[in-house]
C-alpha cells in the first residue's frame, strides 16, 4: 500500500496515523480527525459528521485529542478509558496513532467489510415502510442492534453517497448471507424515492457494516424500548436476539406511532410476547399521537413518555430509544436525572434533511 498524505497545512498541524496501514494525514488546528482523514483519501465510516449517529467510532492508540462536545451516548465511559472516541467530534492535541475499523485490526466488534449482492425483495409492511432483503456475495456478520450503509453501484447520485439502514432481524449467529432491512420512504430522500418508484429485485447493490453500538447491555435489569416509526427495525433485532436466549429480562415496549396505518410487524412481535423465555415477561404498547377521535383505537394515546410509568419503574430499568431526533429528546428530557445516563441507549434515526453541512 502506498502512503497517502498531504503537506502540513500549518507550522501547528499535527500527524494522523492509521493503525496498520501506511496511511497518514496532517491534522490542522480545529480541525476534526474525520475532517482531515478524509481530505486525505482515509476512509473512515461516517454519515451525520455531528457526532449523533456513532459511525466514525475509532480508537486512540498513541496521543491526544479534545472532544468538542459529549459522546457517552455512543461510546461510554469505560470504552473512552480504553481510548475509544468519534473521529468527528475529535481534535488532535498532538500527533496521534489511531485505529480504524476495516483498515487496523485493533477495534472491537465485528470487522467492518464492504460486500455486493442483490435485492432479493421488497415488500411494503405499511402504506411507507418495506422490508428490503438482500442476498450478498460474501457472509456477513453483525450484532444485534448494528446497521449498514447501502449504496448502488453505478447510480449517478447513489453510488458515492451510501444511506444507513439497521437489520431488523437477530444475526443467526454465524456469518450469514442473506439480511434485512425496514426502509421508510422519505420525501425527496434519493434512495428511498428510487426503491419504491418500481420493482427493485434483482438490482445490484453494496453494503458496508456492520456500524453501531446500539447493542444489548445490562440484561440483568429491566428494559424499556421505545420505537418511533421505523426505528422498530433495531428494536426487533434486540428483542429477537433476546428471546432465543435462555433467560431474559423483563422487557416492555412501546411503539410510538402517529395512526393505526403506520403501525406494522404486529404479528411478529405477537410472536415475541407468546414464546418470551420462562421466568419474565415481554410487554408491548403502541401509542398513537395522531388517531383520529372517532376511530375504533381502544389502546394508547398521546406521546410515549406520558405512559412510561405506568407500567415499569424508570429508576430500574435499562432504555433503548430508537427513532426520530424530537422523539428520542423528549424522552431524554423526561428521565433526566430520574434514569442513570450509563443506563440509557439510543439510536437517533438521521435523514438527510437531518443533517448539518459540515
Amino acid at each position: 500500500m502506498s502512503t497517502t498524505a498531504c503537506a502540513p497545512a500549518s507550522p501547528n498541524s499535527y500527524q494522523l496515523i492509521i493503525e496498520g496501514t501506511e496511511l497518514q494525514a496532517y491534522v490542522a488546528p480545529g480541525e476534526t480527525v474525520l475532517k482531515a482523514g478524509l481530505r486525505s483519501g482515509v476512509k473512515i465510516a461516517h454519515l451525520c459528521m455531528v457526532g449523533e449517529c456513532g459511525s466514525c467510532r475509532c480508537r486512540l492508540l498513541r496521543g491526544k485529542v479534545r472532544l468538542k462536545k459529549d459522546i457517552s451516548h455512543h461510546v461510554d465511559h469505560d470504552a473512552m478509558r480504553n481510548g475509544y472516541l468519534l473521529a468527528c467530534q475529535s481534535e488532535l492535541l498532538s500527533d496521534v496513532l489511531l485505529a480504524v475499523p476495516g483498515l487496523s485490526s485493533d477495534v472491537q466488534g465485528p470487522a467492518l467489510v464492504t460486500r455486493s449482492g442483490r435485492i432479493k425483495s421488497a415488500i411494503s409492511l405499511n402504506h411507507n415502510i418495506r422490508h428490503l432483503v438482500l442476498e450478498l456475495d460474501a457472509p456477513l456478520t453483525y450484532e444485534a442492534g448494528q446497521y449498514a450503509q447501502l449504496s448502488i453501484p453505478g447510480h449517478p447520485a447513489l453510488a458515492q453517497e451510501a444511506r444507513c439502514y439497521s437489520f431488523c432481524s437477530a444475526p443467526l449467529g454465524h456469518p450469514q448471507i442473506e439480511v434485512e432491512f425496514h426502509v421508510r420512504l422519505v420525501p425527496g430522500g434519493q434512495f428511498t424515492e428510487w426503491l419504491f418508484a418500481e420493482d427493485r429485485i434483482g438490482e445490484c447493490i453494496e453494503l458496508t457494516g456492520p456500524l453501531g453500538d446500539f447493542t444489548v447491555h445490562n440484561v440483568q435489569r429491566p428494559m424499556v424500548l421505545i420505537a418511533g416509526g421505523s426505528g422498530l427495525a433495531p428494536i426487533k433485532s434486540i428483542l429477537e436476539h433476546l428471546s432465543a436466549q435462555q433467560s431474559a429480562p423483563d422487557v416492555t415496549l412501546f411503539f410510538a406511532a402517529r395512526t393505526q396505518d403506520d403501525l406494522y410487524c404486529l404479528s411478529e412481535i405477537a410472536k415475541l410476547q407468546a414464546n418470551w423465555p420462562a421466568h419474565s415477561r415481554m410487554l408491548f404498547e403502541p401509542v398513537l399521537s395522531n388517531e383520529p377521535g372517532d376511530s375504533d383505537w381502544r389502546g394508547l394515546a398521546g406521546y410515549c413518555g406520558e405512559h412510561i410509568s405506568s407500567f415499569c419503574s424508570p429508576a430500574d430499568s435499562s432504555f433503548y430509544l430508537c427513532g426520530p431526533p424530537p422523539m428520542i429528546d423528549s424522552i431524554l428530557r423526561q428521565i433526566e436525572g430520574v434514569v442513570e445516563p450509563h443506563y440509557i441507549h439510543y439510536d437517533r434515526f438521521i435523514d438527510r434533511s437531518n443533517m448539518a453541512q459540515q
